[in-house]
């Protein structure tokens, strides 16, 4: 199949952080696409904005969605993909603030730049205010994610895989934890939250932690991954001693160890408590 990309980004809905969907994100829209869009005939495909599309025009898109149904769902680091019965997989990536929107409210929105509509009634659409993401359409998710060069989805790995992820790595621990060629999912927030949850140094060079460090950190990377999916990647519903809800340079440490400092990694700002995450 030829691949293609469409751009779908929106502001976030209530509750969610402002920063680009990360793992846990991307995998709560998988299940809500994977509970309300399966096994219903795809009846129609508007492309409102066709200078969206790269690789494939509107009727392209159209001739490989339309009267096919969605079969299942899988996720490779924040690329998601839906099984379509033709063949192949439809993937989306959420750029900056996208997701898909699978009830009736908002898609009328002038920020609506495809819906897919089922021969039920339904709809399901991608809506775009920023045009930082990507739709693609290729044989499978593995195959895509070799094309992209993409490493390892980050929950794909055991413990010892892991180390060996970091122990490879010249940089640090953030930093590759980051690095969708070496580690697929993670993203600025949920990297600070793992770190912060493994009380590991940011700044540390990712080869230099110990055993017990490199154990902690996939405990925690599982664990952090985990409750976040349950808790539907909300930032209001997700445990009062996490990171994530105090994101603010100077305020108290939630486990009252300190206070929360601001720092620069790669040219992104983050969080850590210095006096928790001494190694």
């Amino acid at each position: 199949m030829n691949v293609f990309g469409l751009i779908v980004s929106i502001p976030r809905p209530t509750g969610y952080h402002p920063d680009m969907p990360e793992l846990p994100d991307v995998e709560v829209f998988r299940r809500r696409i994977a509970r309300t869009t399966l096994h219903r005939e795809i009846e129609r495909v508007q492309v409102r904005d066709p200078a969206l599309l790269h690789g494939v025009d509107a009727g392209g898109l159209e001739r490989a969605l339309q009267g096919s149904t969605f079969e299942g769902t899988s996720r490779h680091g924040k690329n998601l993909a839906v099984d379509v019965s033709g063949g192949g997989v439809l993937v989306l990536h959420f750029g900056m603030t996208g997701h898909p929107e699978t009830e009736e409210p908002g898609l009328s929105d002038r920020h609506v730049r495809l819906v897919i509509g089922f021969s039920d009634g339904g709809r399901l659409a991608v809506v775009d205010q920023r045009r930082l993401g990507r739709v693609a359409l290729a044989d499978d998710l593995g195959e895509y994610a070799a094309r992209a060069g993409l490493g390892p989805d980050a929950l794909s790995l055991g413990p010892a895989a892991l180390r060996g992820v970091m122990r490879e790595s010249r940089g640090g621990v953030k930093a590759t934890l980051m690095d969708q060629g070496q580690l697929a999912g993670m993203g600025n927030i949920y990297a600070d939250e793992v770190l912060f949850q493994a009380r590991i140094d940011p700044r540390a060079q990712a080869a230099s932690l110990d055993e017990v460090a490199y154990l902690r950190l996939h405990r925690r990377l599982h664990r952090v991954v985990r409750i976040a999916v349950e808790r539907d990647a909300d930032p209001g519903r997700l445990p009062r001693t996490w990171l994530i809800t105090h994101r603010e340079d100077g305020v108290p440490c939630p486990r009252g160890n300190g206070e929360v400092r601001r720092f620069r990694s790669g040219g992104r700002a983050g969080y850590w408590c210095p006096a928790c995450q001494d190694g």
